[in-house]
């Protein structure tokens, strides 16, 4: 998943009531005769090879990139900005998607039958995923995919636990735009998984986007930033900010792993990454 992608994601824009009927159950939990699958957003890509639906796929959005068989597929754009002609030349019978304020529901199902689904919290995430099963006559492996998430990531945060910032890395090593994990989206549930609590743990209205002001309240204890593999981004960006207590204890890292931006069940190594860096840098014993 590119920064742009899960940047969406963070700001909260999925949301299952407002598409009313897309998010319904189908009367019929098995996959139809004949499934032409399109996928509209990458982790439900990702997850739809996982549970063996994969051989349905016609296309998939421009963001899919993984696994390797997608990219002999067609891209055919985004829920926000489809290829109608494109799709529409496909002839599918089910399209799938996130549910996105943005997405164009009425144009999709007028191309084929339309499900947007809510992608944000680890509940709504697994909750979808054994939709997906029954979708496409995969239920017992999307239900037992979804199982193992939560038993994974489903747990409470440690109530004496470090305090982590966990924010997304950009193109530069610096700053000036500091995007945050929220506590109630699927990385909130795997830094508590990895043994931390989210230093900004309240609900926030809005763009997950701290100002420099609210950072320094905040104070956390460690900062970990999330990013793609690079040899060229060693620093963080915050080692300006002297007075804050996880720069001046050095508990500030980078993490660099190709399932930070992962959204779906290729996000679960995390745990593990955030868990041993954060006992690396001495935030957690």
């Amino acid at each position: 998943m590119t920064r742009r992608s899960f940047l969406e994601l963070a700001l909260g824009v999925a949301a299952c009531g407002a598409f009313g009927s897309a998010c319904r159950h189908p009367a019929d939990s098995n996959a139809p005769s004949g499934l032409r699958l399109v996928s509209l957003a990458p982790d439900m890509t990702e997850t739809l090879f996982e549970i063996g639906a994969g051989p349905a796929l016609v296309a998939v959005s421009d963001y899919c990139d993984t696994p390797a068989q997608v990219k002999k597929l067609p891209h055919v754009g985004t829920s926000i900005t489809p290829n109608y002609e494109a799709i529409a030349r496909l002839a599918p019978s089910l399209i799938v998607s996130e549910a996105n304020a943005a997405a164009r529901r009425h144009e999709l199902e007028a191309l084929g039958q339309t499900r947007l689904l809510p992608w944000l919290t680890l509940a709504e995430i697994a909750a979808s995923i054994r939709e997906l099963g029954r979708l496409t006559g995969k239920a017992p492996a999307a239900d037992a995919l979804a199982a193992r998430l939560l038993a994974r990531l489903d747990v409470a945060a440690p109530p004496n636990g470090p305090r982590v910032l966990l924010v997304l890395g950009g193109e530069s090593n610096d700053a000036s735009e500091i995007w945050f994990i929220r506590d109630n989206s699927l990385h909130g549930a795997v830094l508590r998984a990895a043994g931390a609590r989210n230093a900004v743990a309240e609900a926030i209205a809005g763009p997950p986007r701290l100002s420099h002001e609210r950072l320094l309240e905040i104070d956390p204890d460690a900062i970990l930033v999330l990013s793609k593999p690079s040899p060229k981004r060693a620093q963080t960006g915050f080692e300006a900010f002297h007075t804050l207590r996880a720069v001046s204890a050095g508990r500030v890292a980078r993490v660099e792993t190709d399932e930070a931006f992962a959204n779906g069940p290729r996000v679960l190594p995390l745990v593990e990454r955030l868990h041993g860096t954060l006992r690396q840098i001495g935030a957690l014993p």
